[in-house]
């Protein structure tokens, strides 16, 4: 008999503990990949109220006395504020152009911004 050889056991142990490390190492990159997308989602959030900001530096007429107004997506990218080509990385599609940021006060002097989606599937999500 050949002693240099493995056993079934032997692999099928070798097998197993392989699909164990490979499903913990696909586990962690997939949520690695999910929270990167969420961050820069977030981000992007960011940019657009950001541009949304320099809009209304340059145009302080379309700021809301009270209540609240939108400024949609495609008055941005038409203005120059935003690149035409920026992409919604939780769905890597461009943003829609009737994709907003609300611009809410209560007595025109603080303003709170949130961008708002047509889609609710476009919106950051964990």
């Amino acid at each position: 008999m050949n002693k240099k050889a493995f056993t079934l056991a032997e692999l099928l142990g070798v097998i197993v503990i392989l699909g164990i490390i490979g499903l913990v190492a696909i586990t962690t990159v997939d949520n690695s990949m999910k929270k990167g997308r969420y961050e820069t989602c977030i981000a992007q959030e960011t940019n657009l109220i950001e541009a949304t900001k320099n809009l209304l530096t340059d145009r302080p007429g379309l700021l809301p006395n009270s209540g609240s107004t939108s400024i949609k997506v495609s008055k941005l990218k038409s203005d120059g504020y935003i690149d035409d080509k920026l992409e919604n990385p939780m769905t890597n599609k461009p943003y829609d152009d009737n994709d907003s940021v609300t611009i809410s006060t209560n007595n025109g002097k603080k303003f709170t911004y949130e961008v708002t989606y047509q889609n609710p599937d476009d919106k950051c999500q964990k």
